[in-house]
This record gives structure tokens, C-alpha cells and sequence, in this order.
């Protein structure tokens, strides 16, 4: 007897058989019970997933000798029929090889006559997608119109190909990829059929190359089997798949986070050369990096980990180096770089220069830096919202004055501001008033520093800067207001602050005579020259021009 591959040996029999798909299996079965059986199904997903399964079994489902029923027999001869395919009532095309708009019409054109064998004719068109335009339009007349008896299953990989007229007029169900624990437990069922010796981790490493199609686990079991002569070691299934080790993919991350670029290059340099697809290498480290990230959030005790206890420890060490930014941006990279390969003649530089990225990129996420900062500024706008936001000295002027009329419980503190503060007072709270700046803002104090207290005039506290520190003192006028609030806090009185350098007041004082001088000299001129005023004033008001003039008229 010819060999026969275990995916057509272990091709699913009836809905128990089937794995995954649990929505489809209960709402197909629920059909059948309840005689609910609709003209036309479409079945879409990945490849490998159960779609034709599914329908030849919904096909021997309705055409039991016990039929229509959830559980067909399997024995009878309609049931044993369809599953070896030589049914002449279950009518399977494959679109990807018929695609001609003749054959699909002579197909139709059969549509009419009656079932031979069962209670329906069931037509499973499979890649329905790929049939042309006027082959969809033939199969669309059809399905408007069905003749009884009739159930037509449309099998795809890809829906949204498929026109919307005939979309409208089918039960859509959506297969999903299976996931890697379903898909170990069908590779485990077959080993022990097929009596192959086998460690969990090869059956992992298996179930997790497939993608979530079981038919490619299946397949690859069958490869494995032969490469192994019948006992699956993870060394050898590992090797077979051209997969790259979790430690030597741990080493590689150490090498990254050492940032020794030297030693990583020449590990890469290594995989490639032992015969490691570099494409396959990028994508373990993916796969390696985010079983990192998941081992960070959930924890080794999660039960979604399915590894030995040496490539958990792999894992391990690598999560109690890296922070959650730095995976993420790991990640980011190398998800970039594997689409970048699909397009490029070079594959190995642009895995070679994302790793000189990964080592020089800090773990820290540039974002993540602009929020801490964001997040301090609300702080502090909180805190000045909080305390009141610092008023003008008109304002603190106008509220000591109105603090001034209220009750007897204030008045002490109001006789306290009306015999004012000497510039002692203001020496000894000067450090307590730095201290508190401090805490409004660091960059405020550094600029106050360089002042110091040395003059009172009135409520005006003069504050003496450096000739040379002509920065901070501009730089303290700007601040003046918080300045402001925080020394009449600490005085217990409404001051204001008036910044100087050194030199400064003196200069001024000596404008302000020398102003003072001239204007006195132009009232003494304007005085001496009255009537010469008048005269200016007259010709300018007349637009006249002066002839003679007679003072004594004047006088």
C-alpha cells in the first residue's frame, strides 16, 4: 500500500474530530438539529485551518442514511463515500485551476437534476475568490434562484475578493487561526497513533513554526518523523527547522545591553555562517523578545509559557535586564527591519545596522522622558492653582487695605503691617525665602542667589545684584511675582521687590539731577522770555511772519 501523508490520514471525520472553530461547530450542529439548513455557506480564513474539512464533514452530516444529524455514522455508504471522495452528489472545484467561465456553467447546468444518493447536492467551490468576473456572475444567478436540495459552500483565504452580491447572499463563518496548545494536543493524539517517541519541547517547537494552521503542524510532524527516524529530540527539531537556540538568543540580547557591538556582530556573523536563514533569525529574536515582554507583565507562574526550565531561565535573565521602553523599542526595530527584507537584495545590512541601533538606543522612551516632564509642569501649575496664583502689588495693596477694615481677629496682624519692617527683618527670613523659591523652582533661585537684601524704602524691599550679574538680576525681574509672594509671605507684609546692580542707582540719581538742573534752567529762560513766548505762540497760531514787535504793548 502506497504511503499516505498524515495530514490525509488524520484528515478529520466528523465535528468532534475538528479542532478550534468552536462557533462554527456549534452553530452548524445547531442547523442540523434543527433542520434550519441554508443554500449557500461561505467559509473564510487562513489556510489550514479546517475550511474544506469542515465541509465535506457538514456535507456527510446531510447526507447520512441517519441524516440530516449533528452525528453522522461514518459507516454507511453515503457517509464512507464522501469521505474517500467518490461521491457523485458532494461535487468539490478547486477555482485556483478551474477558472474558466464554461466549466462553471456546465457545473450550474447539473445543478438542476436531482440527488443520486443522498437528500442534497453540495457543491464545495474551494478559493472561490480566484474564479473570474463572469464566472462569479454565472454562479450569482444560481444562488438567486436555488433549486431545492441544493447547498453550495464557497471556501477562501481571502473574502474581501469576493463580490458583495454573492457575499449578501451566503452564511458567512470566519475561521481563525488555531493556537499553539490546540495544535500540540492534535501532534501529541498523532504521535501516540503513529507510536513516535517524542519530548514536549520538539512538539512546541513544531506547533509554534506553523503559524496557527494545523494542517502545516501536521505537515511538519511528517518531516519530523522522517528526520528523526521516529524520536523527536528539540536538538534535532531545532536544527530541522533552522532555528536559532534560546540561550544563544539570550547571549546575543546580553551582548546588545553590554552594548559590545564587536561581539554581537561576530555572533551574527557565526548564526550565518552555521546555515541559519537570517530571516529566521530576525524573526526567533522577535519571537524570544516578546516572550520577554510576557514573562515582564505576567510572570514565570502565568501558565501561558510552554518551555523547558533551561529556556525559561533564558528568558528570565533577559527580562531582569531590560525595562518594558526598552523591549518596545527592540521590538519596534526589529519588526521594521523584517518588512524592510521582503524589499531588499541586502538583507544582512539592514539586520546588521537595526543591531547597531538596538546597542546605541537608550532602554528609556524618548516619549516616555517628554511625559515625565509633562507630568512635573501639571505638578507645579497644580500647586500654584492650589496656593492661589501671585497677585500684583496693586492688588496686594488694595487686599491689605480691605484686610484692614475687617473683624478684631485680623486687626493684630493688620498693627503688625502698619509699623512696617526694616531691612534686618528682611536679612533674617532671606534664607527661609530662598528655601521656598527653591521649591516653586529651582532655576528662580539659582537667579536669586546671586542678590542679597541691603536697602527698605517704604514696602519696596531693594535687592542688590553684582555689577557683573546683570543676567540674574533681568532674569529675577522676570520672576518678580512669585518673588513677590513668597517674601511678603515671609515677612507677614505686602512688600515689593526692586532689583539693582551695583553702580546702578547711583547713575540714576545723577540723571535725575542733571533733569532736574535743565528743567529749573527752562523756567528761568521761559520766565526771562515770557514775552517772547507770546510772540512764537502768535506767529505760529497765525502763520505769520514777524514784522517789528512792540514790548511795551506786550507788557
Amino acid at each position: 500500500m502506497a504511503f499516505l501523508s498524515l495530514y490525509r490520514k488524520y484528515r478529520p471525520q466528523n465535528f468532534e474530530d475538528l479542532v478550534g472553530q468552536k462557533h462554527v461547530i456549534k452553530t452548524l450542529k445547531n442547523a442540523l438539529e434543527n433542520n434550519r439548513i441554508a443554500h449557500a455557506y461561505l467559509f473564510a480564513g487562513p489556510r489550514g485551518t479546517g475550511k474544506t474539512s469542515t465541509a465535506k464533514i457538514f456535507a456527510q452530516a446531510l447526507n447520512c442514511v441517519e441524516g440530516p444529524t449533528a452525528e453522522p455514522c461514518g459507516i454507511c455508504d453515503n457517509c464512507q463515500m464522501i469521505q474517500s471522495g467518490q461521491s457523485i452528489d458532494v461535487i468539490e472545484l478547486d477555482a485556483a485551476s478551474n477558472r474558466g467561465i464554461e466549466e462553471i456553467r456546465d457545473l450550474l447546468e447539473k445543478v438542476k437534476f436531482y440527488p443520486g444518493e443522498g437528500r442534497y447536492k453540495v457543491y464545495i467551490i474551494d478559493e472561490v475568490h480566484m474564479l473570474p468576473k463572469g464566472a462569479f456572475n454565472a454562479l450569482l444567478k444560481t444562488l438567486e434562484e436555488p433549486p431545492e436540495n441544493v447547498v453550495f459552500i464557497l471556501a477562501t483565504t481571502e473574502p474581501h475578493k469576493v463580490l458583495d452580491t454573492i457575499l449578501s447572499r451566503c452564511q458567512r463563518f470566519d475561521f481563525s487561526l488555531l493556537s499553539s496548545l490546540d495544535i500540540k494536543k492534535r501532534l501529541e493524539y498523532i504521535c501516540k497513533e503513529e507510536k513516535v517517541e517524542y519530548d514536549e519541547q520538539s512538539l512546541s517547537l513544531i506547533a509554534a513554526a506553523c503559524n496557527g494552521g494545523l494542517r502545516d503542524a501536521i505537515s511538519l510532524l511528517d518531516q519530523a518523523i522522517s528526520y528523526t527516524n521516529g524520536n523527536l529530540q528539540a536538538a534535532e527539531i531545532q536544527e530541522m527547522l533552522g532555528k536559532v537556540d534560546a540561550a544563544i538568543l539570550q547571549e546575543f540580547m546580553a551582548g546588545i545591553l553590554d552594548k559590545n557591538s564587536s561581539a554581537v556582530l561576530k555572533m551574527l556573523n557565526e548564526i550565518i555562517s552555521s546555515g541559519k536563514g537570517i530571516s529566521i533569525f530576525v524573526r526567533d529574536l522577535i519571537d524570544f523578545l516578546r516572550q520577554v515582554m510576557l514573562f515582564k507583565e505576567c510572570g514565570g507562574d502565568s501558565g501561558i509559557f510552554n518551555f523547558t526550565e533551561d529556556t525559561l531561565a533564558d528568558i528570565e535573565k533577559t527580562a531582569g535586564r531590560i525595562n518594558i521602553e526598552g523591549l518596545i523599542r527592540f521590538l519596534e526595530i526589529l519588526t521594521d527591519v523584517e518588512k524592510e527584507m521582503a524589499f531588499t537584495e541586502r538583507p544582512r545590512i539592514s539586520v546588521e545596522l537595526a543591531v547597531i541601533k538596538m546597542i546605541s538606543s537608550d532602554q528609556e522612551n524618548p516619549y516616555n522622558i517628554l511625559k515625565e516632564r509633562i507630568d512635573e509642569l501639571e505638578k507645579r501649575i497644580n500647586k500654584f492653582i492650589e496656593k492661589g496664583f501671585p497677585k500684583k502689588a496693586e492688588e496686594n495693596s488694595k487686599e491689605n487695605v480691605e484686610m484692614a477694615s475687617g473683624d478684631s481677629g485680623e486687626k493684630e496682624e493688620n498693627r503688625k503691617e502698619e509699623k512696617g519692617f526694616s531691612i534686618d527683618d528682611v536679612k533674617k527670613v532671606w534664607p527661609e525665602i530662598l528655601k521656598k523659591i527653591r521649591e516653586n523652582s529651582v532655576s528662580i533661585q539659582a537667579l536669586l542667589v546671586e542678590g542679597k537684601p541691603y536697602r527698605v524704602e517704604g514696602n519696596n524691599v531693594y535687592i542688590l545684584f553684582p555689577s557683573d550679574k546683570s543676567f540674574h538680576k533681568k532674569g529675577a525681574e522676570q520672576h518678580s511675582a512669585i518673588i513677590q509672594k513668597v517674601m511678603s509671605k515671609a515677612l507677614s507684609f505686602s512688600c515689593q521687590p526692586v532689583f539693582v546692580c551695583e553702580g546702578e542707582e547711583d547713575n540714576k540719581k545723577k540723571e535725575a539731577e542733571l533733569n532736574k538742573d535743565a528743567d529749573n534752567e527752562k523756567e528761568t529762560e521761559s520766565d526771562e522770555k515770557g514775552s517772547d513766548v507770546v510772540v512764537s505762540r502768535l506767529v505760529k497760531a497765525f502763520n505769520g511772519k514777524i514784522i517789528k514787535v512792540n514790548y511795551d504793548a506786550l507788557e
